[in-house]
């Protein structure tokens, strides 16, 4: 469990740049880390329906 939770920590701060916001206010840093949380999510679940492993993205743009 360890292992994958830091490993989706590892992917928003990679590919989704989440700790490099740019947000002045707090609302504006919410909206942005929720935006990222929830493409990565949808990532994860078209990954699942086309039976890849959940947490590999490289594939998905060239498949």
């Amino acid at each position: 469990m360890r292992h994958r939770v830091e490993s989706v920590i590892g992917q928003l701060s990679e590919r989704f740049s989440a700790e490099l916001t740019g947000a002045r206010k707090l609302w504006q840093w919410v909206t942005r880390l929720y935006r990222n949380v929830a493409t990565h999510t949808l990532c994860v679940l078209i990954n699942q329906s086309l039976g890849r492993p959940l947490l590999d993205f490289e594939g998905l743009a060239t498949d």
